[in-house]
C-alpha cells in the first residue's frame, strides 16, 4: 500500500498562492500558481442522471496513461506539492485509473476521487485503498432507492452504490483514505437530506458534501425550468438548509460551511440571476479535460493543450492574459449554484486537517 501524502507543504503552498491571487486578478496575470487543479479524465459514463448532460456528449480520443503521468509530473515540477481532483464521466470507465493514482501518489500528489460507485467492486476498492488515494466521493442521492435510481436514470443502481461504499469503508480502515458522500439538493431528495447526514455518523463515513442542483453544460437561463428536479416550494427547502446549518454548527460531518447553505437559498428562489461578484476562476483554476485542453473556465477557450505544451507554458501567457479579461466582462449564464465555493484560509485549514 502507498503511504498517503498528507502534505504540509502542500498547505503551505495554498497559503502563499491564495495570497498572492487578489493581486493577480487585478492584473489579469498567472503571478500566482493555481489552487484548485482539476482532471476530467473521461467524458464515458454508465448511467445517465437527470441532472447531467455529459453522458450524451461525443466522447473525444482521451490522454493515455503515459501523458496523464507526464501532465501529472509536469505540474509537479512548476507548482511543488498539490492536490488534484479526478472526475468524469465516471472516473472508473479508465481501466487505468489506479495505475495513475498510484503515480501520483509516488511523485507526493495529494489525490481524490469523485465516482457515481456503481463499478466499484471489493477487488477494486482494494486496489484504490491501495493507490494512495486521499479522499473518494461517491455520488448518492436518497436513502431510499427509489429516489437515488430516479435521479440517476437506471433502476438498480442504489444497492451497487450502497455496496461500493461498503467495501471502501472495509478496506480503508486505518489506512488515511477518506471516504465520503456527495449529493445533489434537488426537489426530488430534500425531504432525506437529513437522513443522509445520520447514515454517514452511523456509517463511520468521513463527511458529506451537499451541491445545489445546476446546469452541467449549457449556458440556458431557463435550464430550471425544464427539469422536475427544480423546487416548487422555497419554505420547505429553506427549513432543509436551515437544518443542515444547525447541524454542521452541532459538529455534523458535513463539508460544506454554513454560509454556502445560505448562499443557496438565494439561488434556488433567484436561479436566474447572474453572479456580479468577483469570479477568481481565472488564476484559482487548472481543468485539464480528457483529451488534453487546458483551462481554467470551461465556458472560455483553453489556453492551450498539454499534447502540445505543458500548463506552465500557457499559464502567464498572452492567451491567458486575454481569457482573464473575458472572465472579469463574462456575462454567459453561470448560476451561483454551480460555483466553485471559496472557503476562507481558516476554513480550508481545518478541512485540510480533518480530511486531508
Amino acid at each position: 500500500m502507498h503511504k498517503r501524502n498528507k502534505s504540509m507543504a502542500w498547505a503551505f503552498n495554498q497559503l502563499v498562492n491564495r495570497n498572492l491571487q487578489s493581486i493577480a486578478y487585478k492584473y489579469d496575470r498567472g503571478l500566482s500558481k493555481p489552487t484548485r487543479i482539476i482532471f476530467c479524465v473521461t467524458l464515458r459514463c454508465n448511467i445517465k442522471c437527470q441532472q447531467c448532460a455529459i453522458w450524451r456528449l461525443p466522447k473525444p480520443e482521451e490522454l493515455t496513461t503515459d501523458e496523464w503521468k507526464k501532465v501529472i509530473f509536469d505540474l509537479r515540477k512548476w507548482i511543488g506539492p498539490y492536490r488534484v481532483q479526478l472526475a468524469g464521466g465516471e472516473t472508473f470507465m479508465r481501466k487505468d485509473i489506479t495505475e495513475i493514482i498510484s503515480f501520483a501518489t509516488r511523485n507526493d500528489v495529494l489525490t481524490g476521487v469523485v465516482s457515481n460507485g456503481t463499478m466499484i467492486t471489493r477487488e477494486l476498492a482494494r486496489d484504490i485503498v491501495d493507490s494512495g488515494l486521499g479522499y473518494i466521493h461517491i455520488s448518492v442521492d436518497g436513502l431510499n432507492p427509489e429516489t437515488h435510481d430516479h435521479i440517476r436514470g437506471i433502476p438498480g443502481l442504489h444497492s451497487k452504490t450502497m455496496a461500493a461504499i461498503d467495501y471502501l469503508s472495509e478496506y480503508s480502515r486505518g489506512s488515511g483514505m477518506s471516504v465520503c458522500m456527495a449529493t445533489v439538493i434537488s426537489r426530488k431528495n430534500m425531504h432525506e437530506l437529513t437522513d443522509l447526514v445520520d447514515f454517514v455518523e452511523r456509517k463511520g463515513l468521513n463527511g458529506i458534501i451537499f451541491n445545489p442542483l445546476g446546469p452541467t453544460i449549457d449556458s440556458d437561463p431557463d435550464w430550471y425550468k425544464k427539469t422536475d428536479l427544480w423546487f416548487d416550494d422555497l419554505k420547505e427547502i429553506n427549513r432543509v438548509l436551515d437544518r443542515l446549518i444547525e447541524l454542521k454548527k452541532k459538529g455534523a460531518r458535513i463539508l460544506n460551511p454554513p454560509e454556502q447553505f445560505q448562499e443557496m437559498k438565494v439561488y434556488f428562489e433567484k436561479p436566474y440571476l447572474l453572479r456580479r461578484d468577483k469570479c477568481m476562476v481565472g488564476i484559482t483554476n487548472l481543468s485539464i479535460t480528457c483529451d488534453g485542453y487546458i483551462h481554467t473556465c470551461f465556458k472560455m477557450p483553453p489556453l492551450g493543450n498539454v499534447r502540445e505544451a505543458t500548463p506552465e507554458d500557457v499559464w502567464d501567457s498572452k492567451k491567458a492574459r486575454e481569457i482573464r479579461s473575458m472572465i472579469k466582462k463574462c456575462d454567459i449564464h453561470c448560476s451561483p449554484g454551480n460555483f466553485v465555493y471559496r472557503r476562507s484560509l481558516l476554513s480550508e485549514a481545518v478541512r485540510f486537517l480533518k480530511y486531508g
